[in-house]
């Protein structure tokens, strides 16, 4: 279950129209709700703020983790740069 803190902090680092982003991982992931339709942006909304769902919850933070790598990868990136320039000066 996501509590108040988490909750802010997925939304510091997914953004707050997040329940796409979500939805569209849950597709990608071939995860659907019981009728073999897409999770719905309230239920997604609905986990966010207190429901239980292991399915989406797992997705909330594939989509969180796949985000911080990425941001690693774009930090590390920019750390190498600006190394390598201030070297070749």
């Amino acid at each position: 279950m996501i509590n108040k803190t988490a909750k802010e902090s997925i939304k510091s680092i997914i953004g707050h129209r997040y329940a796409y982003i979500i939805q569209k991982e849950l597709n990608d992931s071939n995860e659907y709700n019981k009728d073999g339709e897409s999770y719905s942006t309230g239920h997604i909304t609905n986990v966010m703020n207190g429901e239980k769902h292991d399915i989406i919850e797992a997705a909330i933070y594939r989509v969180v983790e796949n985000r911080l790598e990425i941001q690693r990868k774009r930090d590390n990136l920019l750390n190498n740069k600006s190394a390598n320039g201030a070297a070749n000066l």
